[in-house]
């Protein structure tokens, strides 16, 4: 089993979202481990009313316990999801973590706060990037210089941008993922090439076999 942890300082850049789209997005047997009190995830799942991906609430203590239940239980993939902050939760997901995924807004009050997760991620000694989030359409020389910004860190930016997309806002309150409720559109291709992505970076198969409301098929 691989370990994916959302990890960053400042709230509203999208690490729930990206969590559970990618949980979905996986086509595996997926775990979401959401240790943000608020407990955005769940209430997510509460929605969906469907048992694919696990969903569960935990807290700090609890996340190596059920990390080790969860790869027993043969599932090929854990997502953990952090509070944005940097306490204990932040810095048990990133020890226990594969790969680290930073989810940033392509803005300065955004890339500020990264140089405080730098020092989190950096100490964990575990492979992170950045990922642009919620970046504005034709934005290149934004991207650009966040880029810069980010790589003054000593940390990386992934390939894929997620763009600004009214997708994700319509999926939410009915528990669904893009690629469920708009499986054309270009919020779904973007969350695709992102799990392409990240496969590659854990070395995981794609060619997994999905479910998506009781139908398996090959994806």
């Amino acid at each position: 089993m691989k370990t994916i942890a959302l990890i960053a300082q400042k709230g509203g850049v999208g690490k729930t979202t990206i969590a559970v789209n990618l949980a979905v997005a996986a086509g595996m047997r997926t775990a979401l481990f959401d240790l943000d009190q608020q407990e955005s995830a769940v209430i997510w799942a509460d929605r969906r009313k469907d048992y694919v991906p696990h969903v569960e609430f935990l807290t700090e203590r609890r996340l190596s316990e059920a990390l080790k239940a969860a790869e027993a239980e043969d599932f090929d993939l854990s997502i953990i999801d952090t509070p944005p902050s940097a306490g204990p939760q932040a810095y048990s997901a990133a020890q226990a973590a594969d790969l680290i995924l930073i989810p940033c807004r392509p803005s300065l009050i955004d890339l500020d706060a990264i140089r405080r997760t730098s020092q989190l991620v950096k100490s964990a000694g575990v492979s992170a990037f950045v990922v642009f989030n919620a970046a504005p359409h034709s934005a290149t020389t934004l991207l650009d210089d966040a880029r810069a910004i980010v790589e003054g860190t000593g940390l990386s930016t992934a390939p894929v941008v997620l763009r600004e997309r009214g997708a994700y806002r319509s999926a939410w309150p009915v528990g669904k993922a893009v690629v469920e409720s708009d499986p054309k559109g270009k919020a779904a291709q973007e969350i695709a090439q992102l799990k392409d992505w990240v496969f590659e970076q854990l070395q995981m198969c794609t060619t997994a076999r999905v479910h998506i409301h009781g139908v398996d098929s090959n994806g």
